[in-house]
């Protein structure tokens, strides 16, 4: 009786020591996600024009707008259907500064990881015959999610709806745990209508509750419960219609899909596959092992395997799909992996480790939190010339030195965002990232062009200025060739002026 009463006591004991180190390795990933933000990440380029849409908003209300931030823009109606989350991020910058858009950043990616591993508990205690804990694939999985979803993660208006989609997954998932019978999961119909005030992303809830609905069907579960998950996926459905940008969304949506030659292109990095690039050849690695591990353990529900083709799907079709992916793919596999020994995480010397690095990143974090004394172009240019950044000097020099005659600049793609937002209405740019507010025409004669038509566009182009970046410009070649010469040159981008300026030429060699 005392050798099962010790042995009791040492397996309770070496329970809570696993559990222990299970979470300090969680905290160590996620601080990891929430350091991304201060350490690596700059500021994405669309979240300026973002900035100017919402101070837009704010002006003339909640309706498509006309735009004025490019000249080249068409001047009717589009509808900023993220309207909720850009006239958030004007609030959120005009009161906290931008440094409150870095601290936002770093708590959603984290609560975003958070919420992913809360799903993998979910599903793993969801399986009836399962035995072991699986503590240490809870971590493995989560830091899957982790990979392949912080690349993606920024501040604007999708990474918040993300979260709010990873909150969804966690309600619904807790649901199957509780044999569909929780009262709370019904919450994500008024979270639904939130998002979809806030992203087209917000769609991605009906379709995990249809699939959850399909693998009811073909279970051949109990009319309650295939009744239940209709209902569910009819209430979200619905929660998506809420919003006053309703027609355009769906336009938008239509647009993007079927007919804007910029997404087709390989212009835009996170519309590619996501196993374009080395990192994605790993990315690629991973999606693999886990379907092996599926077809090794086939033991997940038929909702859960439904609803992961369909994540899978989005994925195979672009890479900006991984963080909606991985909501699903994480707690799958969690519960299919090899088990392997939790007991690992239970030694001391791993949660002393765990113990030692997490402080020491948690005053990591804090040290590298940007002070209110520097600039944002200071913090977004921190990282050098060979790491993506803004072109401040450039746009310094132009304000100093060029006077604003037609009040128009030639940008290109990414920085278009940026010089809108450091501008502030002297001068229009000509392009930035919102594609679906430029005529399919204007995209056929520049980034889509050969260098002739691209040269024919330009020069028929009235602008003050050109800022450029000192690598891979697409536009410097025809513009030298129609006469502008080179005024301004910096480690990052360079400004040339038309052949009509009186501002002094610097040696171009």
């Amino acid at each position: 009786m005392g050798d099962a009463v010790d042995n009791c006591i040492m397996e309770s004991q070496t329970h809570r020591r696993s559990w222990f180190g299970l979470i300090c390795l969680l905290g160590m990933l996620l601080l990891f996600a929430a350091t991304k933000a201060t350490v690596w990440d700059t500021l994405d380029p669309d979240c300026f024009w973002h900035l100017r849409v919402g101070e837009q908003l704010w002006r003339e209300g909640v309706h498509p707008l006309v735009d004025h931030l490019s000249f080249a823009s068409q001047k009717t109606p589009w509808t900023p259907y993220s309207w909720l989350a850009e006239m958030g991020m004007v609030r959120l910058w005009n009161i906290g500064g931008w440094q409150s858009a870095v601290a936002v950043t770093a708590l959603l990616s984290a609560g975003i990881l958070a919420c992913i591993a809360y799903c993998c508990r979910q599903l793993i205690d969801a399986q009836a015959d399962e035995r072991s804990e699986r503590l240490l694939p809870t971590l493995l999985a989560t830091t899957f999610a982790a990979m392949l979803s912080l690349p993606y993660l920024s501040f604007r208006p999708v990474t918040a709806v993300i979260f709010l989609l990873a909150v969804c997954t966690a309600l619904l998932l807790r649901d199957r745990r509780l044999n569909e019978r929780s009262r709370a999961v019904w919450a994500i119909v008024p979270i639904t209508v939130l998002a979809t005030n806030m992203h087209l992303f917000a769609v991605f809830v009906p379709m995990s509750c249809a699939a959850l609905f399909l693998g009811s069907l073909c279970e051949r579960h109990e009319r309650r419960r295939m009744a239940r998950n209709l209902l569910l996926t009819a209430t979200t459905g619905l929660a998506c219609l809420c919003t006053p940008m309703l027609s355009g969304a769906i336009a938008a949506a239509m647009h993007y899909q079927w007919h804007d030659p910029m997404v087709a292109s390989p212009i835009i990095s996170e519309m590619q596959p996501f196993y374009a690039g080395v990192a994605g050849k790993m990315s690629a690695l991973l999606v693999i092992a886990l379907v092996a591990c599926v077809i090794r353990k086939p033991s997940v529900r038929a909702g859960e395997i439904i609803w992961l083709a369909m994540a899978t799907l989005l994925l195979l079709r672009f890479g900006r799909f991984a963080p909606l992916f991985v909501l699903i793919a994480a707690p799958i596999l969690a519960v299919t992996m090899p088990t392997g020994s939790d007991a690992v995480l239970g030694r001391r010397s791993v949660q002393w480790a765990s113990i030692v690095v997490l402080c020491m990143g948690i005053c990591r974090f804090v040290i590298l939190f940007p002070s209110g004394r520097m600039s944002v172009e200071t913090w977004a240019n921190r990282r050098g010339e060979d790491v993506a950044g803004y072109p401040v000097a450039a746009a310094e020099f132009v304000q100093g030195y060029v006077p604003p005659a037609s009040g128009r600049i030639i940008n290109e793609f990414n920085w278009g965002g940026y010089l809108e937002w450091k501008f502030a209405g002297r001068y229009q740019t000509l392009l930035d990232g919102r594609t679906q507010v430029f005529p399919i025409e204007f995209w056929r004669q520049t980034y889509l062009a050969d260098e002739k038509t691209r040269r024919q566009f330009l020069g028929s182009v009235d602008a003050d200025a050109a800022i450029l970046p000192i690598s891979k410009s697409l536009f410097r070649s025809a513009l030298l060739q129609l006469g502008w010469k080179v005024v301004h040159r910096d480690d990052r981008a360079e400004v040339l002026t038309p052949p009509s300026s009186n501002l002094a030429a610097i040696d171009d060699h």
